[in-house]
């Protein structure tokens, strides 16, 4: 058995961090000593390292409490098979989400970064420049916000 600082101390996570997870029902102390102070066993180690690397897969804290309590209301393993699949499939619908956002992103950075290279030979002093009128910036549909903060006054 660990306390608090040892389990933090092996999971690289704060005595803080514990006491957060504890209020969510994510982990609890396996008992307590006479003294009071809260004692840990490997098994809530292996828990945080598996909410640590659930996090790290873009799980939230929740979604990590719902795969943990699954147990407790689910009596068959077909019945937990079947709450996991729904849950991970929520999650990949957002991590869709996320990649098509992360794509729109990339694309616009790459705009931006084609539209400046034809800025890379301009000699026109910041405060004297008209970007708006400037031929490398007419040969262009649309303006990635990025390039226009440096450009316009906002």
């Amino acid at each position: 058995m660990m306390q608090i600082g040892d389990l933090a101390a092996k999971a690289g996570i704060t005595t803080r961090t514990i006491r957060y997870y504890e209020e969510l029902g994510i982990i609890e102390p396996e008992k307590r000593s006479h003294g009071g102070f809260r004692l840990y066993s490997e098994n809530q180690l292996r828990r945080l390292n598996i909410v640590q690397n659930l996090k790290a897969l873009g799980f939230e804290l929740e979604r990590a409490r719902e795969f943990f309590n699954l147990k407790n209301s689910c009596g068959t393993g077909q019945e937990i098979a079947n709450a996991m699949i729904e849950l991970l499939s929520e999650q990949q619908e957002e991590i869709d989400k996320k990649i098509g956002s992360y794509l729109e992103m990339k694309e616009r950075n790459a705009q931006a970064i084609d539209i400046l290279k034809g800025c890379l030979f301009c000699s026109i002093k910041v405060f004297e420049r008209d970007c708006r009128n400037c031929e490398v910036y007419r040969r262009h549909a649309a303006v990635p916000d990025i390039v226009e903060c440096s450009v316009y006054e906002v």
